[in-house]
Parts: structure tokens; sequence; C-alpha cells
């Protein structure tokens, strides 16, 4: 086992899901930090979950009685559009709960944080892929509410020497993705059409992206927690792909001719997002392994048998 105790921050969730099945195999033990029960899908028996909000400081006593020697960071109220009309609920989750849980980890953890930044910390860069040596801009309370976490834990880093890796994570897409909230553009289309129903595309389509499939973030996740580097990395694939391209992709895969509503009025505050992962394969030796379209067919596939 490389690791004795873990514990996963938002684990019953899409990405922390998939994390957990890998770490199982890796540490002794394995605990769940989330304010919801998993789904069936998203459980895995070996893991031991605990139904606590984030926001609550009881969260703190789970780090006395476990004594992490690495925390994967992955709560967070994710929904970077509600974050504008809802920044206040939005901080409370991102800010106010992360530092419950980079208290804990003072207070009485053992090794490194990991926690899953986000490519919205750089805002609209004139040029594209963006990399961590260039200013961050965050346009939106979700991407200040991830950069503030940043800067605290570089505080922690600095003042209480606590290692960690802000992972800035570009669009994650798989299987076990929620469709019914906004982050899952995949997710979103392929339940729709699945179903029949007509899916919307917004603006002029020509928002892009960089698509990460949930595994070689998963693989980044943990090859974070292994390094000695600490500081921010990115981890996407360097390739953009728009809203209308992705559309046309998930109707390829699924065989279907549906012709995507246009909502005009819903303006995306961040136009076009890509990232340059160079850091990632010098620091922890990553990069995606899972292209574009392999990873749209597994997702596509899983949704057909679940849905």
């Amino acid at each position: 086992m490389q690791w004795k105790n873990v514990i996963v921050t938002g684990g019953s969730g899409f990405i922390g899901s998939h994390l957990v099945d890998r770490l199982v195999e890796q540490a002794k033990r394995v605990v769940v930090i989330d304010k919801v029960k998993p789904t069936k899908l998203n459980k895995n028996k070996e893991a031991i979950y605990k139904k606590i909000d984030i926001r609550d400081a009881s969260v703190v006593d789970v780090f006395k009685k476990e004594k992490p020697d690495v925390v994967f960071h992955l709560a967070a109220h994710l929904l970077d559009r509600v974050s504008v009309t809802e920044p206040v609920e939005n901080a409370m989750h991102n800010v106010i709960g992360s530092l419950n849980v980079f208290e804990g980890a003072r207070q009485y953890g053992k090794g490194k944080i990991v926690f899953t930044s986000s490519s919205a910390v750089y805002g609209n860069q004139e040029s594209l892929p963006t990399s961590e040596a260039m200013d961050v801009s965050p346009q939106t309370p979700y991407g200040i509410s991830k950069y503030t976490n940043e800067l605290y834990l570089g505080f922690y880093h600095r003042l209480h020497g606590i290692p960690y890796n802000a992972l800035r994570l570009g669009n994650v897409f798989g299987p076990r993705q929620d469709s019914s909230v906004e982050s899952g553009a995949i997710s979103i289309f392929t339940s729709k059409l699945l179903r029949g129903e007509t899916a919307t595309v917004n603006n002029d389509g020509k928002t892009t992206r960089d698509y990460v499939y949930v595994s070689d973030v998963v693989d980044a996740l943990l090859a974070a927690a292994s390094s000695d580097y600490v500081g921010p990395v990115n981890v996407g694939t360097g390739e953009e792909t728009s809203t209308e391209d992705l559309f046309s992709s998930v109707r390829k895969v699924l065989g279907v001719q549906s012709v995507p509503e246009r909502d005009a009025e819903t303006q995306d505050l961040l136009k076009h997002i890509c990232l340059d992962a160079s850091l990632a394969k010098k620091e922890l030796d990553w990069s995606a392994q899972v292209g574009f379209e392999e990873g749209l067919a597994k997702t596509v596939a899983w949704y057909r048998e679940h849905l």
C-alpha cells in the first residue's frame, strides 16, 4: 500500500468516485467526506463514507481521528454560471468550507493536500494555451473562489510547511457525470439525445473548452499526491473543442440527426479555455492518455447502459 490513511472530500461525486475506486487499491483506509450519500453507482464498498458538509467545523474531527497521509480536496460548489448570481453561497462552500479542510490538515494531517482548482482562474486570456506562468484573472465568483483557495494553500505551505498541488483542471468528462447541471455539456447532450429530447447550444456555439477524460484526471491526482512538486499545475489536453463541434460529435457517436435549439441570450463569461500541460509532464510525469474521440465513445457507451 502506498498510503495508510487517505481523506477524499467530495468523494461521492463524479471525479471523486472515480478517484476513490483507484485509491482503495493504493491506501489501507480511504475515508470520504461529502454532504451527500453516494449513489449506488458511485459507492465503493471498500471506502468509508462520512456524511458531513465541509462548511461544518466538525469536519476537523474526522482529520483528528484519521490523521491522513494525504488529502484530496474535491468538494466544491461547482456551478460557474450559478456562482454569478449566488456568490455568497459559492464562497461559503468553496472558501469557508475549504478552510475547514485546510485547518484539519494543518492540525492533524501528515502529508500533502491535492486540491482540484480550475482553468477558470485564468479568465479570458489573449493567447492560448495558457500556462501557469500567465497572470490569473478569474471572471466569476467560482474562479475567484478557486484561486482564493490556491492563495490559502500557499499560506499554509509557507507558514506551516504543508505541501500542496492545485490542479487547474480543464473540463472533465466521462462516465457518472451528472447530466442535470451546467458543468457537464457532454453528459447533458448525451442524456437528452438518448431520451429523444432536443438539446440547447448557448450563444453562438463558438465557446471552446479543453475537455479532459476523467481517468486522466485521476492519474494526475495520484501523480500529484506522490510528487515532491509544490504549486499549481494545469491538467488538460492543449486542444480546444467548440460547443457546436461538441454537439456534432455527440450526435455522430449516437447516430442521431437531432438539430439543437439556440439560446442566444445565455452568454459565457469565459469564451475560450485551453491549457498548456507541459509543467504537468515535467513535474508529475503526466499527460493525457485518452483522446477526445475515445473518451466520448466510452462516455456515450456508459450512458446507453445506465441512463
